[in-house]
């Protein structure tokens, strides 16, 4: 990873000059690297850019006669990526969703606090950062096509979807085209009529470049051939290595290819020669036979004697005692080999069965050339050979009833639609017979509408001897049904190569279909929920909260401080509404996570009183950190402020762990939106909204009792791990409840908490479970989580 070491030059761009100084004494305060410059007006900053040198352009959102989203397009119209970061006092999700389509590089809202700062610092190294690195890779990159240009060698590259980006000028040599006309393929192009060194075409999943991709490891001293334009065949040694980039994700394949046609030839003459020294060795090392038929006379060598196991001399050189010796329903073949070749004078060859002289049956084949009259041959047993034939033919039997009895329909087509096997399945399905079916098309059997979509999706396989996987509307019983059906080519060997059939397995998914369906309107559903939730409820809790706020100094009541106290528990309520609602919508991002490092930052975050933090485990884990953050906080939260030994003033000693959640424990909607990256740092939305940085909900009750000689331990388990507590643990008749969304004794309690901790460990695939800790306490166990 490139890192930043150089100073970084920062443009400040603020109508405000003395905020703009301000922003500028703090930034080079934080980072000794950075030095900044500042300016009060977009034409200004244009001017400083255009003077060259900066790394880094920060601006405001409203200044005089326009705005930070115009500034953004100019810069990104004339100095392309350079970081942009947008840090404005004015936040919204239009703003955000503006800025990001204009190309902004970060969005961060001002705030109270110099926190605001660090993070603006942190980012402003972060992009820099980026920027750098791309830009050297980008010139490692060039540098290396430079290279690849001038080597002696063939060299290709791939991307990702299999299409040439880049060939040298050798690759009109060893390719028969261009560089522009290889650039214009794919590594499976139908053109290059790749084979293997038999003839056969290579399926995609065997080509060097799939090989390279299921692996991401080199490939060395793979061949097949391709045909040139001209019609030409080349035999080709293909090397290649994956391509990665800066951030190790796979983006390519380069290879390595050489022309090794004319050493492929200089091969076959040599194995030609081999294989007729082989011919003459197995006629001295193999049994060897003559026979005479004028006087009858058949001769064995000694080999062929120790062969069928006779001593040597043993035989008596007759054809009768030969065709003793052959099995009574071959003899017949035998003798009809052998007068056809001493008829034609072509070769003699023949398959049959002997007995040896132990009595086994072996099967023999035998080879010969009539030569002077007689025929003159060699003996070989190939009764290993008939064994695996015979498995094979098994094999097959077996593979033909299970296409015949499973329970999917299966079938096969030629390449003008018309069947040629279905399966029991697709019979039972349509109420058809195999004999109704086989020969005849869809257009003849179904209705035309499905029949014209399902030859389409034939056709295209077809033609395109690719596979295809796709949904297909098939009437059955008058009901229409939806099926997915892959249908794949079948080559019958010829030499054109292209495919002549379609076989397909298809797969019932209309009720899968129709509970998709289900789900999509449950979902509609609960996203409008959630933003009446987060938008209609709380506009109207700040009124309220604002017009308690003006009564307060006009008049002194125990009632409005209990009104205050129900709006801020609303106010919970929302937030761990919306948590629980919304958590099905964040994706889970799995990365190595240090557990003991995770709960560290959620102590920090947590108000823990006198509370103590026992952390016996190492373990990295694999699991979202956010999420695993939230998860982690929300348990000691729980534990600190319902667990401790000491009394509460407002529940009874005894009271359930309701699992409730401080609004510090995960971001508000609007805080994530504007650029917040840490949950320690979050205040509620309206907070947000105004620059409060501070934690208005806090419970002064929690404060003061929380975590009163508590110790909260986290260790490990077998594929998990544990949060346990020694204050009061659950009463008996709880523990079946405590993850209900909205269960708890404490009626200050949204009871949200333990079932966003639920909710959290389901969506990484874990379970949770609570139990009594071996202090008397509460012990949640989480397992099913993958060590990093």
């Amino acid at each position: 990873m490139f890192t930043v070491t150089e100073p970084i030059h920062v443009l400040h761009v603020d109508d405000d000059a003395d905020f703009a100084a301000l922003t500028a004494t703090f930034l080079e305060r934080e980072d000794d690297r950075f030095v900044v410059d500042t300016a009060t007006s977009v034409d200004a900053g244009l001017d400083r850019l255009a003077a060259g040198g900066v790394d880094c352009v920060v601006s405001d959102y409203d200044m005089d006669r326009t705005n930070g989203i115009d500034f953004l397009t100019r810069v990104r119209d004339g100095y392309g990526d350079l970081p942009f970061v947008l840090f404005t006092g004015k936040g919204s999700e239009e703003v955000a969703s503006e800025a990001i389509s204009a190309g902004v590089t970060d969005y961060l809202q001002k705030g109270r606090g110099t926190e605001r700062y660090e993070i603006l610092a942190h980012r402003i190294s972060n992009a820099v950062e980026a920027h750098r690195s791309h830009a050297e890779s980008e010139t490692q990159r060039q540098r290396l096509e430079g290279i690849l240009k001038t080597v002696p060698g063939c060299i290709v590259q791939v991307d990702t979807d299999g299409r040439f980006v880049f060939a040298n000028e050798r690759a009109k040599e060893v390719l028969g085209l261009e560089r522009s006309a290889v650039t214009d393929r794919a590594y499976n192009d139908p053109e290059w009529r790749i084979r293997d060194l038999d003839g056969e075409p290579i399926p995609d999943a065997e080509l060097p470049f799939s090989k390279v991709c299921r692996r991401e490891a080199p490939i060395y001293g793979d061949r097949h051939t391709i045909q040139w334009p001209d019609g030409t065949e080349k035999l080709l040694r293909i090397n290649g290595a994956p391509l990665f980039d800066g951030d190790g994700a796979f983006e390519g394949v380069v290879f390595s290819l050489t022309d090794i046609t004319a050493e492929r030839e200089r091969r076959r003459t040599l194995e030609e020669t081999e294989r007729r020294l082989d011919l003459a060795m197995e006629a001295t090392d193999t049994g060897v036979w003559e026979w005479y038929p004028e006087t009858d006379t058949l001769v064995w060598d000694e080999t062929l004697e120790r062969v069928m196991g006779l001593d040597s001399g043993e035989f008596e050189g007759t054809y009768e005692a030969f065709a003793d010796r052959v099995h009574p329903a071959d003899l017949p073949t035998v003798e009809r080999a052998a007068e056809h070749a001493l008829e034609t004078g072509d070769a003699y060859r023949s398959e049959f069965r002997m007995f040896h002289a132990d009595g086994s049956v072996v099967w023999v084949e035998a080879r010969g050339q009539v030569v002077d009259g007689r025929l003159l041959g060699i003996h070989h047993d190939i009764t290993e050979r008939k064994r695996r034939e015979r498995e094979v033919e098994r094999t097959k039997g077996r593979l033909d009833s299970i296409l015949e009895n499973t329970t999917t329909p299966m079938f096969m087509k030629d390449e003008d639609g018309a069947y040629l096997f279905v399966n029991r399945r697709y019979e039972e399905l349509f109420g058809l017979t195999e004999a109704q079916v086989v020969g005849h098309t869809d257009e003849e059997l179904h209705p035309s509408s499905m029949a014209a979509e399902v030859r389409a999706n034939d056709r295209q396989v077809v033609e395109t001897g690719e596979p295809l996987t796709t949904e297909e509307r098939i009437v059955v019983d008058g009901e229409e049904r939806i099926f997915l059906t892959s249908k794949v080519p079948v080559h019958d060997g010829s030499d054109d190569g292209e495919p002549n059939a379609v076989f397909g397995v298809a797969k019932d998914i209309t009720e899968r279909e129709a509970y998709r369906s289900k789900l999509e309107r449950q979902n509609e559903l609960l996203e409008q929920f959630a933003g009446v939730v987060s938008h209609d409820l709380r506009s109207p809790l700040t009124v309220a909260q604002g017009r308690l706020d003006l009564a307060s100094t006009e008049c002194d009541s125990p009632h409005l401080d209990d009104a205050s106290d129900a709006l801020a528990r609303c106010q919970e309520l929302i937030d761990d509404l919306l948590t629980l609602a919304r958590t099905g919508e964040r994706t889970t991002t799995v990365e190595p996570v240090s557990l003991a490092d995770a709960v560290e930052d959620c102590w920090q975050t947590v108000e823990t009183g006198d509370a103590t933090l026992d952390i016996a485990t190492t373990r990295t884990v694999r699991a979202d950190h956010s999420r695993l953050e939230q998860l982690l906080q929300n348990l000691v939260q729980n534990a600190v402020e319902h667990g401790s030994t000491s009394p509460r003033s407002h529940a009874p000693e005894d009271a359930v762990k309701h699992g409730s959640t401080s609004p510090r424990s995960h971001a508000p909607e609007d805080a994530v939106k504007h650029g917040s990256t840490s949950p320690r740092s979050h205040a509620p939305e309206d907070a947000v909204e105004h620059g409060s940085t501070g934690n208005q909900t806090q419970s002064d009750d929690a404060v003061e009792h929380g975590g009163s000689g508590l110790t909260i331990t986290v260790g490990d388990l077998d594929r998990g791990f544990y949060v346990a507590d020694d204050g009061t643990g659950f009463p008996a008749d709880a523990y079946e409840r405590v993850f209900e969304a909205g269960y708890s004794t404490d009626d200050e309690a949204t009871g949200f908490g333990l079932g966003i901790v639920a909710q959290v460990a389901a969506d990484h695939g874990w379970t949770v479970d609570v139990t009594r800790s071996e202090a008397g306490g509460a012990r949640f166990e989480i397992r099913g989580v993958e060590t990093a």
